[in-house]
């Protein structure tokens, strides 16, 4: 037996999906804070016993991401002092010529690219803070940018094994061959992302104007008029954080643990920013360090990692997946296209890590199961639904995937404007293009 089926009784599996369907639309129409409403739900779940405050606290909350996610927000926080990016960001305007739609498109291919060969979680890291600031300085809104280039990443990260994490944990349970999953899924990426750059232009493509009047003024700041006067601690930042971001390239040949490599570099990053500390705890400055816990949002992914782990707990995404297989009878071409449904739904629906790891284990046990009974040499097309599914239902909305969640709070961070709502209207309709198109793919060439 598995976990899917030693939940809670039925009763409490229908009011844990009631509570988080409940916190989902909150959360989405945004008319609460969005750390109360998780940690509410979260904790009507162990109230309502539909999982075990052990295993809500030891395994659900998933300790380490949210030491990831809040040392990559520590990190983003104190580089941003550095000037760098907005050094990088001056530098990025000069040569496109201060021509949104160029910086739009050339961000985004490269965010897709990055996810694609190394990291998307390194790719918001990486790219995010640098789009806040261009955008910033061309007084336009940032949350155009943030859409493309979230979608991107999702999309980008599709094409390879190392890609998305969705990929990996994939690649970990299975034997799939990257050259194959290149030339069978490459090119349905490249006419997706072609897909979310049309149509991001003919929404926003003739509303990103710049003055003539500003233009002359951006041109004429020197980059280098950003950079901190601090040469010791600006020099001591780029060495820490470049070392950080290389060790998180690597950590997979290292065998370290990425939150602890993220962990130490935001340590080290406080410890050359002592100063400002040291002048919190003079002025006893608790409202300021409130205000960096609520930015950092590790109280809301707590919150939402164990809303999501009740539901797992009381089976509802194993049971889900299960039934959706059954459907298919065994067609192979059927259950591949209805895999791409049901994965992003339920990507959609929650990050997908946890969809992922439910939905393994049922679709391994389905491609065994169709191999015996009609001599199949591969069911490789199974899996490839599944990672397009969760690639593209995980740009539904900001709650999707860990990526997302993390490029939303940096987008609090700098005041950036990308809530639920403004992300969910554009992205949706999007994504829904991308399943449409994936799926005509999927009929026509696998």
């Amino acid at each position: 037996m598995t976990e899917f089926s030693q939940g809670p009784a039925l009763w409490q599996a229908i009011i844990a999906l009631i509570i988080f369907a409940a916190a989902y639309v909150c959360i989405l129409i945004e008319k609460w804070d969005r750390i109360y409403t998780a940690l509410g739900g979260a904790l009507l779940m162990v109230i309502i016993g539909i999982v075990p405050l052990g295993k809500a606290v030891t395994s659900y909350a998933n300790w380490h991401v949210l030491l990831l996610l809040t040392s990559l927000f520590v990190i983003s926080g104190v580089f941003q002092k550095t000037g760098i990016i907005d050094y990088t960001a001056s530098h990025i305007l000069r040569k496109f010529r201060l021509k949104p739609i160029t910086v739009l498109l050339s961000l985004s291919v490269l965010s897709a690219i990055i996810s694609a060969l190394l990291d998307g979680l390194l790719a918001i890291a990486v790219l995010v803070p640098i789009l806040l600031k261009t955008t910033k300085m061309m007084k336009l809104s940032p949350v155009p940018f943030l859409i493309s280039v979230l979608l991107s990443v999702n999309i980008g990260g599709a094409a390879t094994l190392m890609g998305n994490l969705p990929n990996r944990m994939i690649g970990a349970a299975e034997n799939l061959s990257t050259g194959e999953m290149l030339i069978k899924l490459g090119p349905l990426v490249v006419i997706l992302l072609a897909i979310i750059y049309l149509v991001i232009w003919l929404i926003y493509g003739k509303k990103m104007i710049v003055a003539e009047t500003y233009k002359r003024e951006l041109l004429m700041l020197q980059p280098s008029s950003h950079l901190a006067s601090d040469r010791g601690f600006l020099a001591g930042s780029i060495l820490v954080t470049g070392l950080t971001l290389l060790a998180l390239l690597l950590q997979g040949a290292l065998g370290w643990n990425v939150s602890y490599i993220a962990a130490c570099g935001a340590v080290t990053l406080l410890a050359l920013n002592y100063k400002e500390l040291v002048q919190l705890v003079k002025q006893r400055d608790y409202y300021s360090v409130w205000q960096g816990l609520r930015e950092s949002q590790l109280l809301f992914f707590f919150g939402l990692f164990i809303m999501i782990g009740g539901l797992t707990y009381a089976g509802i995404t194993g049971f889900i997946a299960a039934r959706g297989l059954e459907i298919s009878q065994g067609n192979i071409p059927f259950l591949s296209i209805l895999l791409l449904w049901l994965t992003g739904f339920g990507s959609a629906m929650m990050d997908y890590i946890p969809y992922t790891a439910a939905m393994i284990p049922v679709v391994d046990h389905m491609g065994t199961m169709l191999q015996s009974a009609s001599g199949i040499s591969s069911v490789s097309s199974l899996w490839w639904s599944v990672i397009m599914g969760t690639a593209v239902g995980s740009g539904v909305t900001l709650l999707s995937s860990m990526t997302s969640m993390y490029a939303a709070s940096l987008s609090d961070q700098e005041g950036g404007g990308l809530t639920q709502r403004s992300y969910f209207i554009v992205a949706a309709p999007i994504s829904l293009l991308l399943f449409i198109a994936a799926t005509i793919y999927f009929k026509l060439f696998l």
